[in-house]
């Protein structure tokens, strides 16, 4: 069961958020940032109270037009099939093509160091997520853990945009 603490924001001249969080007793505080599991970045004031996922990408700045004909058939491929699915079981999936789709690569690649398979892992996760991403708000923890892995900024952001306007949350044991 999960409570919500009631929050107090102060914000100073600098600009600094100060937070302000009843103190309950037997009640561990988890943030946004552990329950996501990744660093989403500092609060800042332009983006705690800002629309979440508010992109709208040009066809140019999208990996996905860049990739040959045939891959981006695979890539649709899953995208439609993931799309039918809730944001929380699609990060698994997501992460097995981007190994597949690395994979693929390294078979016509004489040589590759593991940082560049790396990044290809990257990029075909962040190929299949722009397939999936409709440009509506992010709206739940699943899909903000999802586009915090996007190479793109614009998905990043929409994350911790989402992330920063969330409440932080206390795990109650019963």
């Amino acid at each position: 069961m999960r409570n919500t603490d009631p929050i107090q924001f102060e914000a100073s001249n600098d600009g600094a958020i100060a937070l302000g969080v009843a103190q309950a007793r037997h009640v561990p505080m988890m943030s946004a940032v552990n329950l996501c599991g990744r660093a989403a970045g500092p609060i800042q004031l332009d983006t705690v109270f800002g629309v979440a996922n508010e992109n709208a990408p040009t066809a140019e700045g999208l990996l996905f037009n860049q990739l040959p004909k045939a891959i981006r058939g695979a890539i649709d491929e899953w995208a439609l099939h993931l799309s039918a699915r809730p944001w929380r079981f699609r990060r698994e999936a997501m992460t097995h093509f981007a190994r597949v789709f690395a994979d693929q690569f390294r078979q016509h690649m004489d040589e590759m160091t593991d940082e560049e398979f790396e990044s290809l892992k990257e990029v075909g996760f962040t190929c299949l997520l722009e397939r999936m991403d409709d440009g509506k708000r992010i709206v739940d923890l699943h899909q903000a853990r999802i586009y915090l892995d996007s190479v793109h900024d614009h998905h990043r952001e929409a994350a911790r945009r989402f992330l920063n306007s969330q409440a932080p949350r206390a795990l109650h044991h019963a």
